[in-house]
C-alpha cells in the first residue's frame, strides 16, 4: 500500500492511498465469496452456486460491501504508518476501483494547529480608549426620561407628536381611489418638510391635500411607488398621542431613588465609568489579539470553527426559531477569530510560563467582591464552587498573559482612513 500527504492548508490535510490492483482483487474475492453463504441462486443450493455466477449478478453489491468493509482497514493503517493523530474522523472524498486497476482512495482528515509565536513584544497594536464625557450621562438621563414619560392626547398636533391619519389617493379629478393607514412622528419621518409643516397645528378628524414628497426624494412607502410619490394625497388625522418627558429635578431623581438630581448624575458617572473600563479593557484585548494573528499567522481546523459557530448561534435559532445552518455563516468570522484566540492564548501561556499564585487569586478575589459590594470572604465562600473551577483556572491564566501582553505593547492611534471610515458609519 502505497501513502500520500497533500498540504490543503497547515491543519487540513488530505491522505492518498493507493492499494495495488493484485491486493485489491485478492481482498475483493474475499468479500465476493462470503456472498456465497448468503445469497441464492436460481438451479443452486446456497453456497454451491460458481463464484463467476455469483460475480455476475451480485458485482455491483460485493464492490460496494468491499469498499465499505476495507476502506476504514486501508485508512487507520494509513495513520498508523504515516504516525499521524488526526482530530476527527477523516472523510473520504474520492473512493475509485475497478476490476483489474489499482485501487485509490483520498480522505480529508484535521490536525490539531501548530502555533509560532515569533512577534508578540514590542509591537505596535492601533487601539484607542473611549473616553468618559459629561455628555454620556446626560445621554442616560434621557434615556431615563424617555422611559419615564406620560402620554397624553393634545388637541392641536405639534412637532414631535406621534400621529395616526388616514393617507387617500387621489385621481386626476381628485376622487378618492385607495385609502391605507400610516403612523408617524411629526418632524421625523421619511416625508418631506412641507408635509410636516402641513400636518402640524391640526385637529383629530382634520384633512389636508398635501404631496407626501418632494421631487428629490425617494419614497420610502411600498404604496407609494415612483410613478405616485408626485401626486397630491388628501391626509386625514386620526389620533394625535404626544410624550410628556418630565424635568431632571430632585423629584425626578428621587423617583428613582436618589436623594438628589446631583446624586443621581454621580451614581451615572460612576457606573459609566465602570463600564468604560470592561469595555476598553476587553476592546484592548481584542486589539492586541487580533495584532498578534496578524504577525502569526495560522490556520484552524474548519470543524472546530463551525462548531464554535454553531454553538454561537444556537441560542438564537431557538429564540427566533430560525433553521441553524442559516444562521452559522453570520458567525463564522467571530469563531474563527475566537478559536484562534485560544489557541495563541494557550501557546503565549507555555512561553511565559504562567502560573495563577495565590497573590492572583486574592486579587481577584478582592476585585469581584468589591463590584459586587460584598466583604471578601463572603465572596469566597459564596462562591466556592466556581472559584475552584477549571474555568476560574483558565480566565485566571488568561487574566496574567493579558496583563504581561499589555505591558508589552506599545498601543497607537487608529490609521486615519479606519478613522474615516469609523466617523462614516
Amino acid at each position: 500500500m502505497k501513502v500520500e500527504i497533500k498540504d490543503v492548508n497547515q491543519c487540513v490535510k488530505e491522505l492518498e492511498i493507493t492499494v495495488d490492483s493484485a491486493e485489491a482483487l485478492q481482498e475483493y474475492n474475499k468479500v465476493l465469496r462470503s456472498f456465497k453463504n448468503y445469497v441464492v441462486i436460481p438451479g443452486f443450493r446456497k453456497g454451491k452456486a460458481p463464484l463467476s455466477m455469483i460475480e455476475r449478478n451480485y458485482a455491483g453489491h460485493a464492490k460496494e460491501e468491499f469498499i465499505n468493509q476495507k476502506m476504514g482497514e486501508y485508512y487507520k493503517q494509513a495513520l498508523t504508518e504515516k504516525d499521524i493523530s488526526p482530530i476527527s474522523q477523516g472523510e473520504p472524498i474520492k473512493v475509485e476501483w475497478d476490476k483489474g486497476n489499482d485501487l485509490v482512495a483520498v480522505f480529508k482528515y484535521e490536525l490539531m494547529p501548530q502555533v509560532k509565536i515569533d512577534k508578540y513584544k514590542g509591537i505596535e497594536v492601533p487601539f484607542e480608549e473611549t473616553v468618559f464625557k459629561e455628555e454620556m450621562v446626560d445621554a442616560t438621563l434621557n434615556d431615563y426620561r424617555n422611559k419615564m414619560a406620560t402620554e397624553e392626547t393634545p388637541e392641536i398636533s405639534q412637532e414631535g407628536d406621534i400621529v395616526k391619519a388616514t393617507v387617500k389617493f387621489l385621481d386626476d379629478d381628485k376622487n378618492v381611489t385607495k385609502e391605507v393607514e400610516r403612523t408617524f412622528e411629526i418632524g421625523k419621518n421619511s416625508y418631506s418638510k412641507s408635509f410636516n409643516n402641513k400636518v402640524t397645528d391640526l385637529k383629530v378628524g382634520d384633512e389636508v391635500t398635501t404631496k407626501l414628497f418632494n421631487k428629490s426624494q425617494q419614497s420610502e412607502d411600498e404604496e407609494i411607488t415612483s410613478d405616485l410619490k408626485d401626486r397630491d394625497f388628501l391626509v386625514q388625522i386620526k389620533e394625535i398621542k404626544r410624550m410628556v418627558l418630565p424635568d431632571l429635578n430632585d423629584d425626578f431623581a428621587r423617583d428613582l431613588e436618589y436623594d438628589s438630581m446631583k446624586d443621581l448624575r454621580s451614581k451615572i458617572a460612576e457606573e459609566l465609568k465602570k463600564k468604560l473600563d470592561a469595555d476598553n479593557r476587553e476592546h484592548r484585548k481584542t486589539a492586541i489579539l487580533a495584532k498578534l494573528i496578524e504577525l502569526n499567522p495560522f490556520d484552524v481546523p474548519p470543524s472546530m470553527v463551525k462548531g464554535y459557530a454553531e454553538n454561537m448561534a444556537k441560542p438564537y435559532a431557538e429564540q427566533y426559531k430560525m433553521e441553524l445552518e442559516k444562521l452559522v455563516p453570520m458567525y463564522m468570522q467571530m469563531a474563527e477569530f475566537n478559536v484562534k484566540n485560544h489557541f495563541l492564548l494557550e501557546e503565549l501561556k507555555k512561553l511565559e510560563k504562567i502560573e495563577v499564585t495565590d497573590e492572583d487569586k486574592e486579587k481577584i478575589f478582592a476585585e469581584a467582591a468589591a463590584n459586587l459590594n460584598m466583604e471578601v470572604d463572603k465572596y469566597k465562600e459564596m462562591y466556592k464552587k466556581q472559584l475552584e473551577s477549571e474555568d476560574f483556572k483558565y480566565s485566571a491564566e488568561e487574566r496574567k498573559i493579558m496583563e504581561i501582553l499589555e505591558s508589552n505593547v506599545k498601543f497607537v492611534p487608529f490609521p486615519k482612513e479606519k478613522k474615516e471610515k469609523t466617523e462614516e458609519k
